[in-house]
């Protein structure tokens, strides 16, 4: 009896140490490439009398976020008005902003705030770069420019998983600080 209890302590130990490691080797992989951050963003639509006053899209460098769930890649198209005489760093702006509000509307985490016959939607969500444009496509005839992007995207988590979430990323920066000691 005594015999089965130690090998199953040590299968065990062996699967946390060998969970964590993978954990790290992630975390060690993205941190590596100095191209590549993590940003907060945050699309809000306000409306008044049931029609659209004002929306804003909000991007922050988010470097130590826990309340993100799994990150997936996803590729987007959309359409944006050509403007005559615009600079390629303007209309991949233009083109990442509108991609970024769709997969926030499609994909992130919705929140709806009330003040009489005001509204605010608001969509949550956390991405890495480097955002991709695979294809900027001038169409004349349409003014407009068409695009295909890809995205690594993850959307916040529901509040009620915060606690949940917090902890474990407490646990995974003081295993990752632990295993530091020993480089």
């Amino acid at each position: 009896m005594n015999k089965n209890i130690k090998k199953h302590r040590t299968w065990l130990l062996y699967f946390f140490l060998w969970t964590m490691g993978i954990l790290i080797g992630i975390d060690a992989a993205v941190a590596a490439d100095e191209g590549i951050k993590l940003y907060y963003i945050k699309y809000d639509v306000k409306s008044s009398n049931n029609t659209i006053v004002d929306a804003n899209l909000l991007m922050i460098p988010s470097t130590n976020e826990f309340r993100t769930k799994q990150f997936f890649r996803i590729t987007t198209t959309g359409r944006v008005p050509a403007v005559p005489g615009e600079s390629n760093i303007s209309i991949a702006q233009r083109i990442r902003d509108d991609a970024l509000k769709k997969i926030l509307t499609d994909k992130g985490l919705k929140s709806i705030k009330t003040k009489d016959l005001d509204v605010v939607v608001s969509y949550e969500g956390v991405f890495l770069a480097p955002f991709r444009i695979d294809k900027n496509i001038y169409r004349e005839k349409e003014e407009s420019r068409f695009y295909e992007a890809q995205i690594n995207f993850s959307p916040i988590a529901f509040p009620d998983e915060w606690k949940k979430l917090n902890l474990k990323h407490k646990v995974k920066n003081i295993v990752s600080d632990f295993f530091l000691l020993f480089k």
